[in-house]
């Protein structure tokens, strides 16, 4: 009957819904059974013509729930609960769900959609199985199981973004005040980005059993259609089509979930049904969606399979006409097949052919779903290699507008995220507001479509986290998972959850935040072995569904909750930042840290089958876990190396059973394509593999852990498995593996060499240090003849006076009980040679042993090579007492520690032995040293592969002390002799040979070499004991000992004579912190090692990660040398800026892309006609070629190098005229530590560089150590800031301008010869003659070196001493002589009287290098300086000065059209003062003054004015921060006068970021 009133009922609803177009209300809400009146129907028709009505309403396009729950009403009031349509009332109280579920109808019911889906669930349970509703009652079951779960997920998700917007609206009325902005804003941004994690971990209520709970019903679901369609015939359900769609749901449900293995079983029962319906678009969707997660698993083949099969069915369709997005879909995953298999050219043709339709057919969702999709395909092939992706195949790709892999992500991004809003409405999704007046509308497959996006979105930002890690932008990391995160719980998607929760632990990591790192990884731990259910308990009272037809009331939105609502007891307790995990410094030192838990599913057995061994995605997250647990006990501990090192191989282990586990499910589900003969594995894991292994290589490289781990073998092991998987995405972990393997070789042919690491390459330098030339006779006498006095002489010859101040610190405690209670605070001072007798009594103390800080003392950060020092606010007196005695008014003599003269590095042994046994031990030592001249260096080695050296104690009390002492199991034959005769007790006696004595210092000049240069002598008690694990006896005598030992290392130290001591340590032996040789290392050749470093860097040319590249470029220039001087420098300048050059690509994409916008719009192309220069037209075209400027060479690897400098000197020549720039970085071994070399290169416009190599090993002071000082000062500044008292303050601050003056004085007695460098030439004519005539006479007589670097050195003659010239003559020609010393001199002499060069100079300094205040040595103080990130920033400037007209920096700044911001917190009452009065003087100019900016005109002011002045704390982050500066273009010459303004954070291994370089950004 229903057929025939199909038509009639059809006109009915169109009737209606016209009505409604006419704002005739009352028709349109009225059902058929209203139009019948009194009259109405028998009741099996009136439900078929209710049910009709129903179906047609379902497929409107519109927005029908209103009518769709009025007629429910009626068919629920047919089917009433007393009636015998009880199987009926169930399928629609299921119905009634479905529109409620997405609807505010709390006017017109009382009950939810849960409670609508669990009445349908009861009925149905109840109803009796027959053989004629089986199928009908399976089906029904199956869907209100589904329903359940989608209202149920619904529900939270509304609860999830209800919660957000009220913690959101709090924090506006009562905003934090823990972190008041002090004297700058250094990391305002960090804290601000630090404040959602409050979000993160409030939502973080759900666990393991939880989830388990929550997919319960959709699992069961499953199950019933999987026993129903289990029988080859249709099943008579009833709606077939409509029970195929719900499944196809169910799968994308399950992918959202993280449970790819049950979205399989679902999309293949789907295939089955839509076979057996003969819907070949639903079965080859299906197909698609199956390939899909075959690739996200990692099974190439199987995907492949189901690709091609979809394929068949759409072409062989003849309804299908043209491309549509299903057949497009096919042609994106074939790309992507062919991306896995290594088939480029044939997927570079596919994905372009994809782009190319979906740029063309861009206005529905499933378009704009594809194109996204598209995107991750292309910046996946834009990210492999030159050698992979040749540059024919490269360009086509490059052609549709994207040239990197970020800015291709970036914009699929940006396309979910703004399909996301436009589909579902704000609150779901990033920081956007609280809501929105979007509202999502169940209609045809939008619930479908839904899933696939947020599931899409999860996937995608999983990918844009990694690759940002890539580029070095690790804030911007951070906050994409911070947003990935929120979804992922607001979800309850518990695998994606924990991988994500990972990776933020990743992230933190990486900047150095330990115990941020370990508190995320707890809360991992907890969330997959914690089974307790957080969820409220259900109230199970009876519910009444009584749905009423109303018309429903446009309600307005309640307002959010005020301060003195329900939420203030949350505000109160709950609402704070989240910051880094330190303990109460108010407390006694901590006890011994408690070990950390691994997951107990790391040892559960390989037949496991609980979800975190049986879940694909799980058990990825807790792979990912195990290498990240491992990562930080490695960094945080290098004593626990072991156990660091056995994590790694456990995650090794378990990736090998998940990848066996997947590989079995995949062939139950396949059997027919299983594991054929010649099958790959999946590649699920292949990534979590190649980063454990290039992490356990680079770990190897310390000294410390070649005890545990042999690097060699991890090499090899590591390059075997990635040839062996050859995966796409293992090219940057082969690459980093080839590096290490380079590193480690080069240390082993230094070792086998016996010279340093810089001696190696000194034949391909033509000017060499003096002192290097002799640096190995140097290293082999010092062995015989120690030079210097020893630590102790020195310190007897030092006459110390020493005047520790007082503190008194009011403690917490005493705050909140009552009176102030002085609390003592442990210093210990350091004496200063250079300093007066009063700076060293009052102030001088060494902040390497930071005191114990009190509430309220904000933490002083410094960078991870200085130890953190507290601050102490207090206008009190202070004491400071020895933490190993009793609190003393006096300071009291240190007792002479028992004849040594040396610390021993050894175990200490305490004995009571007998002396024949000592006796005896003498001999057999005094019997090894006879064999010094044929056993050294084997002693040596040995030594080396056995004991690993100390490592840096930090400081701080509330650290973990370390053990450097070994099992005396891990030692045999002589060198536990060796060990025991230098360690124990008896060695210490009055009565010590002057043979052993010998032997003792030779062995403390050898292990001198593998110890930091500012090791702090800091040992406790606790610390000498924890070093004797093994020794069961203590003796009263040696405790004593132990004692006074322990108060002479603690009690001052003069730094000066310390670090000298270690500098000659360092002259006489190899670089410090190299690794020791491995036996099993490859005898490879200089030119093997060389081959190893440029194939490493032509893979990672075309996007390169900021950690490794640096290193890889300087090694190599290193190996270059003066042999090819431009390819040196080119390799050198590509090792600056790179995090800055990615950053700067991504924004220059973005505004082309906004200028292709505007460009587009008809009132744009009409202005384009117009001869304006600045047009939308010459814009783009000037955007291209910054873009083509900043990106990274992709030129073939058979171009290398000549291609690379081709395109340098290019660039060079444009440099600005007059302008000299100067490339400075430190050159260093391994890549995570400051080496001691200097790179220095010189570019001019028409010149060729000039580089040079600056070794410092051999100075009295390395550039190591410099950098380590300007760190230490910086830290001491902090730290000194919080002293109130006046006098104290002012001692301070000058003890602090002495070392800052002689630090500037070591630097430039570093640079030697070699500051003409960072000189311009001079332009008078005779230089070049002059410069000409020495170049030919010294040629004729041998001599090497270039004319250029002669000129460079002789146009700086006014500057340079005769020590330098004499260091220039001797490092270019060791057989430098008279005659040679007379042409120097007689062009001195021409050029003397010449006045000093003058010129810009701009520096490009590295991470380490930009700390130092290289504009205020003596040469460079009066000269104008400045500095850019990178050498592409500086040709871009140039570039925009000759193409921008309208640019100030072609027609300057005008001074009348000037904005500024003075005292925008009002605290700085005498800045303000001083400059109110001149500012408001200035009848053009306009500023804010004594108050915050208005919104937006900050943004107005730096767009449009000339001149920006910012006066104030900080950079005025707060008022206009980074992500608002790079939304306009800015034309302001900024000038930022502020408190650490324009400095660069520099956290882990990453480059220096600041707003600074924003602000230089936004100025393309």
């Amino acid at each position: 009957m229903a057929l025939h009133m199909t038509e009639p009922i059809s006109l009915w609803v169109k009737t209606k819904m016209d009505s409604a177009d006419k704002s005739e209300e009352d028709i349109r809400l009225r059902t058929i059974r209203d139009g019948f009146g009194p009259d109405i129907p028998d009741e099996r028709i009136m439900l078929c013509l209710l049910d009709e009505e129903l179906r047609i309403y379902k497929e409107e396009a519109g927005d029908t729930s209103q009518e769709r729950y009025n007629t429910l009403c009626d068919l629920l009031d047919i089917c009433h609960e007393e009636s015998s349509h009880t199987h009926l009332r169930a399928a629609y109280l299921c119905e009634m769900a479905q529109v409620v579920c997405f609807q505010d109808f709390s006017e017109q019911t009382d009950c939810t959609a849960v409670d609508f889906t669990h009445e349908a669930l009861r009925l149905l349970e109840e109803e009796i199985e027959t053989p004629e509703n089986t199928s009908r009652l399976k089906d029904n079951k199956a869907h209100a199981l589904l329903w359940l779960f989608i209202c149920t997920l619904e529900k939270n998700l509304q609860e999830a973004i209800e919660r957000d917007a009220k913690l959101r609206e709090m924090r506006k009325q009562s905003p934090c005040v823990e972190n008041p902005i002090g004297t700058n804003d250094f990391n305002l941004e960090d804290k601000q980005k630090n404040e959602g994690n409050i979000l993160v971990y409030d939502g973080l209520k759900f666990s393991l059993a939880a989830q388990n709970k929550f997919c319960q019903p959709l699992e069961r679901a499953l199950a019933e259609w999987a026993s129903l369609l289990h029988a080859p015939v249709l099943p008579s359900v009833r709606n077939p089509k409509q029970t195929c769609n719900s499944i196809v749901m169910t799968g994308s449900l399950f992918k959202l979930m993280g449970k790819p293995l049950k979205a399989l079983e679902a999309y293949q029962l789907a295939v089955e049904l839509s076979r057996q319906l003969g819907d070949t678009q639903g079965c080859a969707y299906s197909l698609c969606q199956s390939a899909s997660l075959l690739l996200e698993m990692g099974s190439t083949e199987q995907a492949l399979i189901q690709t091609e099969q979809a394929e068949k069915m759409v072409t062989t369709d003849p309804s299908i006409e043209g491309p549509s997005s299903v057949y497009l879909f096919i042609i994106l995953l074939k790309s992507q097949c062919c991306y896995s298999t290594g088939q480029v050219d044939s997927g570079v043709s596919y994905l372009c052919a994809v782009l190319k339709e979906a740029n063309e057919q861009k206005r529905s969702k499933g378009w704009y779903m594809l194109r996204a999709q598209a995107l991750q395909t292309c910046s996946s092939y834009l990210s492999l290699d030159t050698t992979s992706l040749p540059q024919t195949q490269r360009n086509r790709v490059t052609q549709h507008g994207f040239k990197s892999p970020d800015t291709a992500l970036c914009e699929s991004m940006k396309l979910l995220s703004s399909l996301l809003v436009t589909f579902v409405g704000k609150g779901l999704y990033g920081n956007n507001g609280n809501g929105s007046d979007v509202r999502f509308i169940d209609k045809g497959n939008n619930l479908l479509f839904k899933w696939r996006l947020l599931s899409e979105l999860l996937t995608c930002s999983m990918k844009v986290i990694m690759l940002r890690v890539s580029c070095g932008a690790i804030n911007d990391a951070r906050l994409q998972c911070q947003e990935a995160l929120k979804l992922a719980i607001k979800l309850q998607a518990l695998s994606q959850c924990a991988e994500l929760m990972v990776m933020k632990a990743e992230l933190e990591l990486m900047q150095g935040e330990i115990a941020e790192s370990g508190f995320d990884l707890d809360k991992v731990r907890n969330l997959l072995e914690m089974y307790t259910d957080f969820a409220e308990p259900e109230c199970k009272s009876e519910v009444k569904i009584k749905p009423r037809k109303v018309r429903p009331s446009l309600k307005s939105r309640s307002p959010l909750p005020i301060m003195e609502d329900d939420l203030k007891d949350i505000l109160s307790t709950r609402w704070s930042v989240k910051e880094p995990i330190v303990r109460d410094e108010g407390s006694s030192p901590p006890l011994k840290a408690k070990p950390r838990r691994w997951l107990s599913c790391l040892l559960h057995k390989p037949t496991c089958q609980c979800p975190c061994c049986s879940e694909p995605l799980l058990s990825r997250a807790t792979a990912r876990w195990a290498a990240a647990e491992a990562d930080m006990i490695l960094q945080l501990d290098h004593s626990e190396a072991k156990d660091g090192f056995k994590l790694h191989r456990t995650t090794l282990a378990r990736c090998k059973t998940i990848t066996a586990k997947l590989a079995t499910k995949l062939a139950e589900f396949f059997p027919l394509g299983g594991p054929a003969k010649g099958s790959t594995e999946p590649s699920l894991m292949h990534d979590v593999m190649g980063r454990v292994y290039l992490h356990m290589a680079v770990s190897g490289l310390e000294p410390s852990h070649s005890k545990v781990c042999s690097i060699w073998k991890v090499l090899e092991a590591g390059l075997a498995f990635v040839d062996s998987v050859r995966s796409p995405k293992l090219n940057a972990v082969k690459a980093g593996l080839i590096a290490t393997k380079a590193i480690v070789s080069l240390v082993n042919l230094s070792r086998k060499k016996e010279c340093r690491l810089e001696e190696l390459f000194s034949s391909v330098w033509t000017w060499k240090a003096p002192k290097q030339l002799k640096a190995l006779k140097s290293y082999q006498s010092s062995l015989k003849e120690p030079e210097g006095l020893s630590l102790s002489a020195k310190h007897k010859q030092t006459k110390l006076k020493v005047s520790k101040p007082k503190i008194q610190v009011p403690s917490s405690a005493a705050k909140r009980k009552g009176p102030m209670t002085p609390i003592m605070i442990p210093m210990t001072p350091v004496i200063k040679s250079n300093f007066s007798a009063k700076e060293l009594s009052t102030f001088d103390f060494n902040t390497a042993v930071s005191p114990l800080a009190f509430t309220p003392i904000q933490k002083a950060k410094a960078t991870a090579t200085v130890q953190k020092s507290q601050k102490t606010a207090s206008k009190l007196q202070f004491q400071v007492f020895d933490e190993f005695l009793p609190v003393q008014d006096k300071v009291q003599p240190v007792p002479a520690a028992p004849r040594r003269t040396k610390k021993s590095r050894f175990k200490v042994e305490f004995s009571d032995e007998s002396d024949a046994e000592n006796q005896a031990q003498e001999e057999l030592i005094e019997k090894l040293s006879k064999k010094r001249s044929t056993t050294r260096q084997a002693t040596c080695r040995n030594r080396a592969a056995s004991t690993a050296p100390a490592e840096k104690i930090p400081p701080t009390r509330q650290t973990r002390k370390k053990s450097c002492a070994l099992p005396r199991d891990t030692l045999s034959g002589d060198e536990t002799l060796v060990c025991r005769g230098s360690s124990t007790r008896r060695l210490r006696s009055r009565n010590v040979s002057g043979k052993k004595l010998e032997l003792e210092e030779e062995s403390d000049k050898m292990r001198a070499d593998e110890e930091e240069t500012n090791d702090v002598l800091d040992l406790s008690i606790e610390y000498l004991r924890a070093s004797d694990t093994e020794t069961k006896d203590y003796a009263a005598s040696d405790i004593h000992f132990v004692e006074v030992l322990g108060r002479y290392l603690c009690c001052d130290l003069e730094r000066k004579d310390l670090l000298n001591k270690k500098c000659d340590h360092q002259a006489r032996g190899p670089q410090a912190h190299l690794p020791y040789p491995d036996p099993g290392a490859d005898n490879l050749s200089f030119e093997d090692i060389q081959v190893l470093l440029r194939s490493s860097w032509l893979a990672l040319q075309h996007f390169p990660p900021p950690v490794i590249f640096p290193n890889l470029c300087a090694l190599l220039a290193l190996s270059m040398g003066h042999h090819d001087p431009i390819t040196t420098a080119m390799l050198h300048s590509q090792s600056l800026g790179i995090t800055s050059r990615h950053r700067t690509i991504r924004h220059l994409a973005s505004s082309l892309k906004k200028l292709k916008k505007a460009s587009s719009e008809l009132s744009d192309q009409m202005d384009s006609l117009t001869l304006d220069e600045s047009s939308p037209t010459s814009s783009m075209e000037q955007m291209s070629q910054l873009e083509n400027i900043f990106s990274f060479p992709t030129a073939d690897c058979s171009d290398f190098p000549q291609s690379h400098c081709q395109e340098f000197v290019q660039q060079i020549e444009h440099l600005p005229s007059g302008v000299t720039v100067c490339v400075m970085s430190v050159v260093g071994v391994k890549a995570r530590e400051v080496g001691e070399g200097i790179l220095l290169s010189r570019l001019e416009k028409g010149s060729p560089p000039v580089t040079v190599h600056i070794p410092t090993s051999t100075e009295p002071h390395s550039i190591r150590w410099l950098v380590q000082e300007m760190d230490s000062i910086l830290v001491d500044q902090k730290a000194l800031n919080s002293v109130s008292e006046k006098a104290l303050w002012w001692e301070g601050r000058r003890a602090l301008d002495s070392r800052v003056k002689q630090l500037l004085r070591e630097m430039e007695q570093l640079l030697g010869c070699w500051k003409s460098l960072l000189l311009p030439l001079s332009s008078d004519p005779k230089l070049s003659a002059e410069a000409q005539h020495l170049y030919k006479t010294l040629c004729a007589k041998g001599m090497k070196a270039s004319e250029e670097m002669l000129k460079v050195v002789l146009s700086a003659i006014p500057l340079l001493s005769q020590k330098d010239l004499k260091s220039f003559a001797l490092g270019i020609w060791p057989e430098w002589d008279y005659d040679c010393e007379q042409l120097l001199q007689s062009a001195v002499l021409q050029l003397a009287k010449r006045e000093e060069p003058c010129g810009h100079v701009v520096l490009l300094l590295d991470k380490h290098l930009q700390k130092l205040p290289w504009e205020s040595i003596s040469f460079l103080r009066f000269r104008s300086v400045s500095r850019m990130p990178s050498l592409q920033s500086l040709i871009g400037l140039s570039i925009q000065k000759e193409n921008e007209h309208q640019s100030i920096l072609k027609h300057g700044v005008d001074p009348r059209n000037t904005f500024y911001l003075l005292d925008a917190n009002n605290n700085l009452k005498h800045a303000k003062e001083q400059f109110e009065k001149w500012f408001s003087s200035k009848p053009d100019w306009d500023g804010v003054c004594g108050h915050a900016p208005k919104s937006g005109q900050l943004e107005e002011a730096v767009a449009t004015k000339d001149l920006y002045i910012y006066l104030g704390h900080g950079a005025g982050t707060q008022f206009l921060d980074s992500q608002v500066v790079l939304m306009r273009p800015v034309r302001a010459a900024s000038l930022l006068i502020g408190c650490s303004s324009a400095a660069l954070a520099v956290r882990g291994d990453q480059e220096g970021q600041g707003i600074i370089l924003h602000y230089l950004m936004a100025g393309w």
